[in-house]
């Protein structure tokens, strides 16, 4: 690896600062900062990270059946395409060792220091600083900051009566009891989204009697799936770019045509109608199957693959039961029918807090003026220049900010990482020591990103009843971008740094 200039020079040896950039979560969002910018000769910067390990959502979601939900061929880093990938749909634990193989590969290790859980961090003005304060009581200083914190971190425990009274065994997917076993018990599980059609086939082969509770019904479509050789990868670079392009272009289609809903409807329709058909076919029981079935536009919530789930509810030992929840005893699960589903086992599959105040990022950030950055969003709308800053908040990047999200977080990445690193390097070309999105440039993509996001599926479709966690508590589509993967990253590469300014805090000008 050729290496660079240092973005900024740390041989000054002024005792104010700890790093010049500071990295806020070592999951994929974290290494990937981390090896952008020691391509760029950048080795002062320090990785944060709550945990004793890194990886993130991979290194916390080990339920059985974990794996990803796009090719493998897209879901990694396009530098790094080469790894023993034993599936087109890689299971978890792959997934979480190659984020140790690129960590250790490019030189990021090193830098993480585990155990180390962010509280708070405060800009210093006059300084043009950033202060973080751990929980630990310690505080570490930097000129930039970048948050990785990621989306699903904090695993959400559902506010159910009597959920504390269980006398059975309880766990959520994301922190999963790998010592319980579960052959020939009575298990529940209380949600139907992304983990739950991973977890229901394997908790169906092992229980005893599986009880799912569903509140809303999901799309379901099937997973194109196939082993992998170990040495495919090398052997047949040709194959594999071929199914990366052809992988991106699916995404690209799926979502040009949630983010174009207004203007063509029946694309969402066609695909929804094709894939509620084979829903049907899948479960025996017609009634079961009509239950399964959404009622809101395809989109409206992340679509999941599966050719195992619905087919799940074919099995003696399984019951589904869409009657509301009550309560919950000791014994199990009350539903309002005055039902009582006696359980051994509880599993919460009830995902993690996305667009709540206090996530992404998971600590306070406390900007120029003294405003903290949870706080703006919860008064004036959750909002980001290019999902990776937000005007008021210098020296300051998020890796997956609001109207940024897509269906490959390494596309995303990348696209955000490439920006960020050219603000960085334009700030040590001119001396400066501060950065900010210009006002202008700012109000301009936030007033667009509300504008486009009304033509999508999200707010012109029928997503009354999909209870998606990409609607916030102002009923914005916050999360996902009005816009395709292509059509992002065209942009951040032709706008690069212009849409932010470069200068020194007022202490530090020349008289």
């Amino acid at each position: 690896m050729t290496q660079r200039e240092p973005l900024c020079d740390d041989t000054t040896g002024s005792g104010d600062r700890d790093a010049e950039v500071l990295i806020v979560g070592a999951g994929i969002s974290g290494i990937g900062a981390g090896i952008e910018l020691l391509k760029r000769g950048q080795t002062s910067f320090i990785l944060l990270e709550a945990a004793q390990d890194l990886g993130g959502t991979w290194r916390d979601n080990t339920y059985p059946g974990v794996a990803v939900d796009i090719p493998i061929s897209s879901y990694c880093f396009s530098f790094e395409p080469d790894f023993s990938w034993s599936r087109a749909f890689a299971p978890g634990r792959e997934v979480q060792a190659y984020v140790r193989h690129c960590a250790d590969k490019f030189g990021v290790t090193d830098h993480v220091r585990y155990g180390s859980r962010v509280e708070r961090a405060v800009f210093d003005a006059e300084r043009d600083r950033w202060e973080v304060r751990l929980q630990s009581g310690g505080r570490v200083t930097s000129k930039f900051l970048i948050a990785a914190t990621g989306l699903f971190s904090t695993p959400v425990e559902p506010d159910i009566p009597g959920l504390d009274q269980f006398t059975g065994t309880t766990m959520h997917s994301a922190r999963w009891n790998h010592d319980h076993d579960f052959t020939g018990r009575r298990a529940g599980i209380i949600g139907t989204g992304a983990s739950a059609v991973q977890i229901v086939p394997e908790l169906a082969a092992r229980a005893g009697a599986l009880t799912v509770f569903q509140r809303t019904p999901i799309y379901v479509a099937p997973r194109l799936d196939f082993a992998l050789r170990p040495d495919a990868a090398r052997r047949f670079a040709p194959v594999r770019r071929g199914f990366r392009l052809a992988s991106e272009l699916a995404i690209e289609a799926l979502t040009f045509m949630a983010v174009n809903y207004r203007r063509f409807p029946f694309l969402v329709h066609s695909v929804q109608r094709l894939i509620r058909r084979w829903m049907l076919r899948q479960v025996t029981d017609r009634a079961t199957a009509e239950k399964l079935l959404p009622d809101y536009d395809f989109g409206c919530k992340r679509p999941v693959i599966s050719n195992t789930y619905l087919s799940s509810f074919n099995r003696n030992n399984v019951t589904l039961v869409t009657d509301a929840i009550e309560r919950v005893t000791a014994e199990g699960v009350i539903c309002r029918d005055g039902t009582l589903h006696a359980l051994d086992t509880l599993v919460l599959a009830t995902g993690f807090r996305t667009t709540e105040k206090g996530n992404a990022p998971t600590f306070e950030v406390v900007g120029r003026d003294g405003q903290e950055l949870g706080a703006f969003w919860d008064a004036h709308r959750l909002q980001s220049y290019a999902g990776i800053a937000v005007a008021g908040f210098p020296n300051f990047f998020l890796t997956a900010g609001p109207y940024s999200g897509g269906l490959n977080w390494y596309a995303m990445l990348e696209t955000h990482l490439g920006q960020i690193m050219q603000c960085l390097e334009e700030a040590k070309a001119l001396g400066a020591t501060r950065v900010e999105v210009k006002p202008v440039a700012y109000e301009k993509f936030v007033r667009q990103m509300w504008q486009r996001a009304e033509g999508t599926v999200f707010k012109a479709g029928n997503c009354e009843t999909a209870r998606s966690y990409y609607i916030d508590r102002h009923g914005d589509a916050a999360l996902p971008s009005p816009r395709t993967p292509m059509w992002r990253a065209r942009r951040a590469r032709k706008t690069g740094s212009s849409d932010f300014s470069f200068g020194s805090a007022p202490s530090r000008r020349r008289t």
